[in-house]
């Protein structure tokens, strides 16, 4: 490299004091910056089947020679010398910076993946067995799920939902196969959009975050926001402002996740509001302008929205493909609901808690995860009663005096306390149907 360099000086020293005045004076100059390209094909390297494996000194002053192969960048217009070894060494003290991000082609191995994946649990296992590795390329998109092996554990470790869980895997595994695209890579038909039927307290809110989470790791979704709103987030206070505004809210959701919580609360059974009328028009134009970069997830319950929601317009339902349920839960799950809500904020619980307590009183807990949520909040009361001038060493233990004394408070709620016999009511008024 020396030589090329020395070669260079010596050609430019034969007119080391001439001046450039002008472009066009100096067309002898213009046919200066060739000699780095022709000195530099003169030098005996080669070429593996075309590619270039090794990427050395000589060839990356040819690749710069090439990059920048612009006639001003070897000539100086403002009578200023010609410096070739200034050049040179420039060009390959960032021929040496862009060498560490060249990519060299490597041939890789190629893994076929044979596994029947029957729930979440298999596909977290079918992650881990196969780790990513630059020398191998797999028949499944292997990059994808590795980014989103922490949302599938997060929604795999939920407690109950199995249908919901099988469902959402059926969505995973259609859109991370490119299903939804055509041979151009184009979306076809297929919406993204999602209903999550289901009453209060289920978890309908923690599924749409990570399912947010999961297509934006799966580079489906562009973009990881999550945006939940109401009516309120929606509806404007005077008629013609309600487009604009839940346009807004479109917009700035475009890339990610629109979740419209009790989404039957836009409209009524009347159909007589204009303003909901307005919003979800608005809405269910947007849901095919938008579907190939937005997520648009409603909740609630199944009847109202029927009545309230996707009876407004006709082509609503036709743009949510995805429907999942989640169902209440068992005295069992109540309980491993209970105990992951303690876990979480770092306490435990006495042995003497146990599922039975939770299977006599399940009725009680209308609004599941909310209720033991408020349930929680009450023994965390009672428990601060009971252990204040004790030792250090019970705080943050509740017991089952903690847990019965919370649950007395609980009943005082007023809805709280009638829920027995309202649920005693409809299975009397059931019985008559039978």
């Amino acid at each position: 490299m020396n030589l090329v360099i020395d070669l260079l000086d010596n050609e430019n020293s034969k007119n080391n004091n001439e001046k450039c005045e002008n472009n066009e004076n100096c067309e002898n100059n213009f046919d200066k910056r060739q000699i780095i390209d022709n000195l530099v094909k003169k030098i005996n390297y080669k070429y593996d089947n075309g590619v270039n494996y090794n990427f050395d000194y000589k060839e990356m002053l040819k690749y710069k020679s090439e990059k920048y192969n612009d006639p001003n960048r070897y000539i100086v217009s403002n009578n200023y010398k010609i410096n070739n070894r200034f050049l040179i060494n420039r060009a390959l003290k960032a021929s040496r910076e862009e060498a560490r991000v060249i990519p060299k082609i490597v041939k890789k191995e190629l893994i076929t993946i044979n596994a029947d994946i029957n729930n979440i649990g298999d596909l977290i296992k079918l992650i881990d067995e196969n780790p990513l590795d630059d020398n191998k390329e797999y028949n499944i998109n292997m990059s994808s799920l590795h980014k989103s092996r922490k949302y599938l554990v997060r929604l795999n470790e939920m407690i109950g939902m199995k249908e919901l869980k099988e469902s959402i895997l059926d969505q995973i595994l259609y859109f991370i196969q490119d299903l939804h695209k055509d041979e151009s890579d184009k979306m076809t038909n297929d919406f993204m959009h999602t209903v999550i039927y289901g009453p209060p307290g289920t978890g309908k809110t923690e599924v749409a975050k990570i399912m947010g989470k999961l297509f934006s790791k799966m580079d489906i979704l562009k973009k990881e926001t999550f945006k939940k709103v109401t009516r309120a987030d929606l509806i404007a206070g005077y008629l013609g402002q309600t487009a604009q505004k839940t346009k807004d809210v479109i917009t700035g959701c475009l890339g990610g996740v629109l979740f419209i919580d009790e989404a039957y609360s836009l409209g009524n059974s009347e159909k007589r509001d204009s303003f909901s009328k307005e919003c979800i028009d608005t809405l269910c134009e947007a849901l095919s302008d938008h579907k190939d970069n937005l997520m648009v997830i409603i909740a609630g319950y199944e009847s109202e929205l029927k009545e309230s929601f996707f009876s407004y317009n006709p082509g609503l339902e036709s743009r949510f493909n995805w429907r999942f349920k989640t169902g209440g839960y068992t005295g069992k799950e109540l309980y491993e609901i209970f105990v992951k809500k303690v876990n979480k904020i770092g306490w435990t619980i006495d042995k003497d808690i146990d599922i039975k307590w939770f299977e006599k009183n399940a009725v009680y807990f209308k609004f599941y995860g909310r209720d033991v949520e408020t349930l929680l909040s009450k023994a965390k009361i009672s428990h601060s009663r009971r252990i204040f001038c004790k030792s250090s060493e019970l705080k943050k233990v509740i017991s089952k005096k903690d847990l019965e004394n919370g649950f007395e408070n609980f009943l005082k709620i007023e809805e709280v306390k009638n829920r027995k016999e309202e649920s005693d009511n409809s299975k009397r008024i059931g019985m008559l149907y039978i």
